[in-house]
């Protein structure tokens, strides 16, 4: 019985051994996995450039680096047409990402963000046909202006349905006057989104449709 028991209470100690060590191994993975995608170059030029890039804004997630381009130099209020001097104000910003190492291979995103202010002109007949465009015309930019890698670019619209900040008060009721016009403000933008891609079409995961 002595020699039974010492058996069971060996088997249980290695169990639990091995339980610890694979519960260490998954936070140590989670926690790895949770790192935020490195945006430290893009940082310190914005930060060393801060008289140029004041109104700029950079967020990261898991995956990529955010960059919020201030509206007021990009276009005028229900037109997708470059602003004069809006080509010298990026410029210097996506030449320097071109250089950045750890955003060499990164896929650029454009995204194109409105206000809520309905739009049903001949042009545009949506904020949807607004964001878009927009988005185009910048990626247009880099592709033709910047030489930017085609490859590397894709456009988003999103029209008002992502805004960056809310219509409402801390109340819930809806804003109005000057708090109104400073959230469309803030919600008008481009946004440069650098993601890193998989290393290779084949690890992207299927989730519709049949392989050929």
């Amino acid at each position: 019985m002595g020699r039974s028991a010492s058996s069971e209470g060996g088997w249980i100690t290695t169990f639990a051994d091995l339980m610890t060590l694979l519960f260490c191994f998954f936070v140590l993975l989670n926690a790895l996995s949770t790192q935020p995608k490195n945006c430290s170059g893009l940082e310190q030029f914005l930060n060393s450039n801060k008289s140029q890039f004041s109104k700029y804004e950079l967020r990261s997630t898991k995956l990529s680096c955010i960059v919020s381009l201030p509206q007021d130099f990009l276009f005028r209020s229900g037109d997708a047409i470059l602003k004069k001097g809006a080509y010298k104000a990026l410029s210097p910003l996506f030449f320097q990402i071109l250089k950045i190492p750890e955003h060499k291979s990164d896929l650029l995103t454009v995204e194109g963000h409105t206000d809520n202010v309905p739009m049903r002109s001949k042009k545009f007949p949506s904020n949807w046909a607004l964001s878009s465009a927009r988005a185009t015309i910048i990626a247009s930019m880099l592709i033709n202006r910047i030489k930017y890698p085609e490859h590397s670019i894709s456009i988003v619209g999103y029209a008002d349905t992502r805004p960056k900040t809310k219509y409402t008060d801390s109340s819930g009721s809806p804003l109005s006057g000057k708090a109104l016009k400073k959230a469309r403000k803030i919600n008008r933008r481009v946004e440069i989104v650098l993601t890193t891609p998989p290393k290779s079409i084949e690890q992207a995961t299927l989730l519709f449709g049949e392989e050929n």
